[in-house]
């Protein structure tokens, strides 16, 4: 059970990480690996006027905090089925 809960910790920092600077380029519309300007997805009313604000980079946080979780939750049922199955 303690390796299952520690191997979901990591993952959901893993994610939270990726799905922060993602969010975070998308609303800049600049690759944050290579600094090169292009459109990466969609980006709301909301989020545009984050931007001119200089709020976004908390608003990409909890969205990343959010999709962290879910897939931290995800990863977590799979392996606690995985568990009893085998």
């Amino acid at each position: 059970m303690d390796l299952i809960l520690i191997a979901t910790a990591i993952i959901f920092l893993w994610n939270l990480f990726f799905l922060y600077k993602g969010a975070v380029g998308r609303i800049e519309r600049k690759n944050q690996f290579t600094g090169e300007y292009e459109d990466l997805g969609p980006v709301s009313e909301k989020e545009e006027l984050a931007f001119f604000e200089g709020t976004h980079k908390r608003l990409a946080f909890f969205q990343a905090l959010i999709g962290a979780f879910i897939w931290s939750l995800i990863a977590y049922g799979i392996m606690h089925l995985v568990k009893y199955v085998f």
